[in-house]
């Protein structure tokens, strides 16, 4: 994904004002990660302390044993009855010293005895948890733990509308083979504004059918049944194709996709002409009619087609990546498609969807999307991060600025920071590194090495058991990972 965005490149320079209700960015999300790991250390530090307190008491002003202390503390008891009253008393005022020693164990080690408990605390390596009790670690430590219950609070809001470019027609191919659509509930023919084309909705197990009429670029929607179940209608532009009942977050269209098993995709379909400045005059196989589905963001990544599933949290690293690589094509200011009609497209050219057939065949995937419903991320300007990655690296991601994109083979420059995406710089990366093949094999074969390293995140949480989140933060540079909805 991500290979294309050389001819909008004056649309990356752009700052994004569109202002998003959430925490504000507080520093690196590893950063806090780390201070939250490390701050209950600082206990076991403390621990440590309190007893090596008591010990050094009790090495100075502690008994021998019980029947000692026994001893003194009569003493100390006698002594007492004299200092009261000297003159009832005379017998006792030899205890002076016995008097003096059992107070200062009672001032000294009497208050620290709880501490003895601590004596398995009693552990060298702990002094190393010192520096770890600071305001900085112990800020970090709260909002980690913040984030963390406001990530693991389960959301059920699916965030806005993605339009998806799932595969385009020629004329030719349209005239050649029209667009079919069925749906698993009744479903409405509309111009896309407000004119709906059949009188009744056209019920399940029933089709709708559009073909490309004449020169002049005219879109004919029809049914072969006889009598037809709506009259047959040309529109200059597109139909769209929705729930007679209104509610398309349950809708299931099978749009006979050609060539592909992954027919069936949910919320609203819509074909359509492109209106790029090269297609208007296009004919023949030139000319692109487009396929669109439209639905939630958050039943989009449902069917995210890059992973299987199969480890939970490199899968939850891929899907928050490819949930915020979406969410940032939704800004008003990234125009990328906006001429053909859609946000993204289906394939690797941005990333891989697949709709409902592969989230059905895939269960894992929508459950994990779940769990981590709404959850983006963003970088230190609290701008959404532009969350590229490939699947595999030489051993090194690179900056944005010498990201392989379209197969290049260029060398590295110098410095790892990207100074248009500060997120997006390079570090080392050798647990996705291919043994394989060289760079430039790597970048004919589609790894920009830019962001996140896909076979890289899977080896860190299968084999050394990073979370998730660490994944993400060690990837994507100085991010803040947040719940947007």
């Amino acid at each position: 994904m991500f290979s294309k965005h050389k001819r909008n490149i004056f649309a990356f320079f752009i700052l994004f004002f569109f202002i998003l209700p959430i925490i504000p960015v507080q520093g690196s999300v590893s950063d806090d990660a780390n201070y939250y790991e490390k701050y209950p250390l600082y206990e076991k530090y403390e621990k440590k302390k309190k007893y090596d307190k008591y010990q050094r008491a009790k090495e100075k002003y502690g008994f021998k044993n019980s029947a000692q202390r026994e001893k003194y503390r009569k003493a100390y008891e006698k002594f007492r009855l004299f200092k009261k009253s000297p003159t009832k008393y005379p017998q006792y005022a030899g205890f002076l010293k016995e008097y003096r020693k059992y107070k200062k164990y009672k001032e000294e080690v009497s208050p620290l005895k709880k501490y003895a408990r601590y004596e398995r605390y009693d552990k060298k390596e702990y002094e190393r948890y010192k520096g770890y009790g600071s305001s900085t670690y112990k800020d970090g430590y709260n909002r980690y733990k913040a984030f963390i219950s406001d990530i693991n609070n389960v959301t059920t809001n699916r965030g806005p509308e993605i339009k998806v470019g799932l595969w385009s027609y020629s004329k030719d191919d349209l005239i050649a083979s029209p667009f079919k659509i069925t749906a698993s509930k009744p479903f409405d023919i509309t111009d896309c504004n407000s004119t709906k084309i059949n009188i009744d909705p056209i019920a399940i197990g029933e089709n709708a059918r559009v073909t490309y009429l004449g020169p002049d670029g005219i879109l004919q929607a029809y049914n072969s049944n006889i009598p037809a179940l709506f009259p047959t209608t040309s529109n200059q532009d597109k139909f769209c194709f929705v729930a007679s009942d209104g509610n398309n977050d349950d809708m299931l269209f099978d749009v006979n996709k050609p060539d592909s098993t992954y027919d069936q995709y949910r919320g609203k379909i819509t074909i359509q002409h492109s209106y790029t400045d090269d297609n208007q005059d296009q004919e023949g196989d030139l000319r692109r009619i487009w396929v669109i589905n439209s639905l939630p963001l958050e039943h989009y990544v449902w069917g995210f087609g890059e992973i299987g599933g199969g480890v939970e949290q490199h899968s939850k690293a891929m899907i928050v990546a490819a949930r915020t690589y979406a969410r940032w094509y939704l800004q008003p200011t990234v125009t990328k498609w906006n001429e053909e009609g859609f946000n993204v497209l289906s394939t690797s050219g941005s990333q891989i969807y697949r709709g409902y057939d592969y989230e059905k065949d895939h269960a894992t995937i929508p459950d994990l999307a779940k769990k981590t419903n709404g959850i983006i991320m963003k970088n230190q300007d609290n701008d959404i991060v532009l969350a590229a990655y490939s699947s595999w690296t030489d051993g090194r991601t690179r900056k944005y600025e010498d990201g392989l994109f379209g197969g290049s083979c260029a060398s590295a420059t110098a410095g790892d920071t990207s100074s248009l995406y500060p997120e997006l710089s390079a570090v080392a990366d050798p647990y996705g590194k291919n043994s394989s093949l060289d760079t430039c094999a790597l970048g004919a074969a589609g790894n920009h090495m830019v962001g996140m390293s896909a076979n890289g995140s899977l080896n860190l949480a299968a084999n050394y058991g990073w979370s998730w989140t660490k994944i993400l933060s060690y990837y994507y540079s100085r991010i803040s990972i947040v719940k947007e909805y």
